[in-house]
C-alpha cells in the first residue's frame, strides 16, 4: 500500500480538503482572511475537528509563511479556489510542486467565477482539469481532465457540486500517481485555444429585460444562492431572483418585455420577447437591504 503523501491544502473548497484528508496526510491549511464565508467557516470547523493548523495570511503575509512551509515539508501542495496568486517562491517548495483544480476545460475558461460565466454564457459543456501552477494564471501543464455536461436545468450549485465530485475522482489519481512513483504525465496548453474571465462585479447581475429569456434565464440559474442572485428593479426597490424557469414561443406582443402578465401564489410570470420567465422563488428589499413585502399585480414592470 501506498504511503500517504504529506499535503498543504490552499482554498476554500470543504469538499477538496475533506477529500484530501481522507487520502493524504494535511500538515496545514490556508485560507484568506474572511471569517464571513460560509466556505471558509465550514473549513476552519473541518480543522478543528481534526486538529489541523489553519493560516489566514493576506496577500502580503503570504509570503512570510516561506520559512514555515520550508521547515514543514509538504511532498505536494493542493489548491483550490485560493483567491491570491502563489508566488513561485511558494509554488516550487514541495518536493512535487503545486498542482491546482480548476473548474473548467483548460485552456478555456481560465481565470474567476468560471462556473457562473459557463452558465451566463450558455455553455452546453464545461470540465474540471487539475494542473501545474506556473507564474500565469491556470497556465501550467495540465495533469489530468474531464469534461462536464451543462444541463439545461443545471444551477450554479448544481454544476458546482458534479464538477468537484468529479474532482475528487481525478484528484484521488493524481495522489496515487504521486504516491507509487507512477511518471506524471503533463501536456502544455495551446494559449491560441484559451480563453479568460474577469472576476464578477454586481452589476453584472442586474438584468436587461430586452435580452433574449434564454439569456435572462442563464443569468438567474447563474447566480443562484450561495452567490448573490440576479436582480432587477420593481416599482423602485430591488427584486433578487433565486429560482426560476424559462418558456420559449408564447411571448405575448401585447406586453412590454419585463412585465408581469400572471401571478399565482407566490410566482410570478414575466413576459420576454421570445416567451416567458416564471420566477418561483424571490425577494423583494428595501433601502437597507431588509426583505420587503411588497404587493405586486398583473401589469407592474420590472427594470
Amino acid at each position: 500500500m501506498n504511503e500517504k503523501l504529506n499535503v498543504m491544502f490552499f482554498g476554500n473548497n470543504p469538499v477538496i480538503l475533506e477529500n484530501l484528508i481522507e487520502k493524504s496526510n494535511v500538515q496545514a491549511i490556508f485560507c484568506i482572511p474572511d471569517n464571513n464565508n460560509e466556505n471558509i467557516i465550514r473549513i476552519k470547523e473541518i480543522a478543528k475537528e481534526f486538529s489541523l493548523a489553519v493560516k489566514q495570511p493576506n496577500k502580503k503575509e503570504l509570503y512570510t509563511f516561506i520559512p514555515y512551509i520550508k521547515n514543514t515539508k509538504p511532498d505536494l501542495i493542493v489548491v483550490c479556489g485560493y483567491k491570491y496568486i502563489i508566488p513561485k517562491e511558494i509554488f516550487n517548495i514541495p518536493k512535487f510542486r503545486t498542482i491546482n483544480i480548476h473548474p473548467s476545460y483548460l485552456p478555456a475558461y481560465r481565470g474567476q467565477h468560471v462556473i457562473n460565466w459557463a452558465i451566463i454564457n450558455g455553455k452546453k459543456e464545461t470540465g474540471i482539469t487539475i494542473h501545474f501552477i506556473d507564474e500565469g494564471i491556470d497556465t501550467g501543464d495540465i495533469i489530468i481532465q474531464k469534461k462536464v455536461p451543462i444541463l439545461f436545468e443545471d444551477t450554479a450549485a448544481t454544476l458546482h457540486d458534479k464538477l468537484y465530485h468529479e474532482a475528487c475522482e481525478l484528484l484521488l489519481y493524481v495522489l496515487n500517481c504521486i504516491a507509487s512513483g507512477k511518471q506524471i504525465q503533463r501536456k502544455k496548453q495551446n494559449d491560441d485555444e484559451a480563453s479568460y474571465f474577469k472576476p464578477r462585479v454586481p452589476e453584472d447581475g442586474r438584468i436587461d429585460w430586452n435580452r433574449s429569456g434564454l439569456e435572462i434565464y442563464n443569468l438567474i440559474r447563474a447566480l443562484v444562492k450561495p452567490w448573490p442572485g440576479a436582480y432587477s428593479y420593481i416599482k423602485g426597490k430591488k427584486i433578487i431572483i433565486w429560482c426560476a424557469k424559462f418558456e420559449n414561443n408564447c411571448s405575448c406582443n401585447q406586453y412590454s418585455n419585463g412585465e408581469i402578465i400572471e401571478i399565482s401564489d407566490s410566482t410570478l410570470t414575466i413576459n420576454v420577447k421570445d416567451g416567458r420567465i416564471i420566477i418561483e422563488d424571490y425577494m423583494i428589499l428595501d433601502e437597507d437591504n431588509k426583505e420587503l413585502d411588497l404587493t405586486l399585480k398583473i401589469g407592474d414592470e420590472l427594470e
